[in-house]
């Protein structure tokens, strides 16, 4: 298994933060900066497919400009109006596949990331079950970042989190405490450190 960064725009990282920072360093800052989750008032919603499944997620806090998309096939299990699920999937959970996952803020009317600063490819997908309830990594890295979070989030009857993106990626084989540029393969003086040194 595998992860890598398939696109990035220096253009978008937060504030202070480059290419020559830590691939965590700046999922911190992007955290730290106007991640901050507004759910439950704001459920996101899927692309290409239902009311709860699609072929992509998509969350965006318009007053923060904080948004992501993750690429695969996802569902979302809600039980009977009458509650009635007996000893069946945990309620309110997220499950299936993750492909990919895009950073930034703003959403176009596809769903996509309006002005992505980094996209994250996984070469065998992140899978979780609905059997698994909401310990599958599916939920946990979606319910983080819905939740303010990059690390994971707890939730409201304490299932706890598996570290959510940052453990996925360190999971799937990214470095997290290496520079973008190396993880890239980028040199690592920017445009602005070569028009200086010319």
């Amino acid at each position: 298994m595998a992860a890598s960064i398939s696109s990035y725009d220096e253009n978008w990282f937060p504030d202070g933060t480059g290419l020559n920072d830590s691939l965590y360093d700046v999922l911190i800052a992007f955290q730290n900066n106007g991640l901050e989750g507004s759910h439950p008032n704001n459920t996101g919603g899927f692309y290409g497919g239902g009311s709860f499944s699609g072929t992509s997620y998509s969350y965006v806090d318009a007053s923060l400009g904080f948004a992501f998309q993750a690429t695969g096939d996802l569902n979302y299990y809600f039980p009977p109006l009458n509650g009635n699920v007996g000893d069946g999937p945990t309620s309110h959970t997220l499950w299936g596949s993750i492909d990919s996952i895009t950073l930034g803020g703003g959403l176009n009317s596809d769903g996509s990331v309006a002005d992505a600063f980094i996209t994250f490819t996984f070469d065998e997908a992140i899978t979780g079950d609905v059997s698994e309830g909401r310990t599958n990594d599916v939920h946990d890295v979606i319910w983080g970042l819905m939740n303010g979070s990059v690390v994971g989030a707890d939730d409201s009857i304490g299932t706890g989190t598996n570290g959510g993106l940052v453990q996925a990626l360190i999971d799937n084989g990214l470095d997290v405490d290496a520079s973008i540029a190396s993880l890239v393969g980028t040199a690592s003086a920017t445009d602005a450190d070569l028009a200086l040194a010319a």
